[in-house]
């Protein structure tokens, strides 16, 4: 009597419970979808800003190194007449940024400080120089989706020992010039340089 009575309350149990309706499953589905979307458009966007925030601080670097070498090489015999980055294209059209050494108007070293041999003070082509001897990359290339906002603010840097003075070609219209790089989801980072030579960011 006792089993019979226990079965009949466990069928009664059971029998009473219900599962989700389709709908309701269609709608938990749907809300996970949601956010599961929301999640990695958000990771993009942080992966994109990251990638920015590293390049930035890629150019950066570069121009600090241009602007190290040109003072620590200034009393060394056959140093360049100054050393600069240039921002460009390379032959395929890709994005890419150079340290190069800014000779005199022979193409030679030795004319820095005569009149009429000296530097034009942006990259002329063939003005790279070894890197085994400078142990840093001469050529940078800017990451997959990353690309300079043209007009360039600027396209060569040149720092002139002993300073060094910062000559910035185009010329900018007040003391300073801007470089900008942008994603291919449209953020964008700002390098900023004056005459000065001082490097700023926003």
């Amino acid at each position: 009597m006792k089993k019979k009575v226990l079965t009949s309350y466990f069928l009664l149990l059971t029998s009473s419970q219900k599962g989700f309706t389709l709908v309701e499953i269609l709608v938990t589905v749907s809300v996970m979808a949601m956010l599961s979307s929301a999640l990695v458009l958000h990771n993009r966007s942080n992966q994109s800003q990251l990638v920015l925030y590293r390049e930035q601080a890629k150019i950066i670097n570069t121009i600090l190194r241009a602007k190290s070498l040109a003072l620590n090489t200034y009393d060394t015999a056959g140093a360049p007449c100054a050393y600069g980055v240039h921002f460009g294209k390379d032959s395929k059209g890709n994005w890419e940024y150079r340290i190069f050494q800014d000779l005199d108007a022979n193409s030679e070293k030795t004319g820095c400080s005569t009149d009429g041999l000296k530097a034009d003070n942006k990259y002329s082509g063939g003005e790279s120089p070894n890197s085994e001897d400078l142990d840093l990359p001469i050529v940078e290339k800017l990451s997959s989706g990353i690309k300079f906002s043209e007009p360039l603010g600027f396209t060569d840097i040149v720092f002139i020992p002993p300073d060094p003075t910062a000559v910035i070609t185009p010329i900018p219209a007040d003391d300073s010039a801007v470089l900008v790089i942008t994603s291919s989801n449209r953020d964008s980072k700002k390098v900023k340089i004056n005459l000065f030579g001082q490097v700023t960011t926003n």
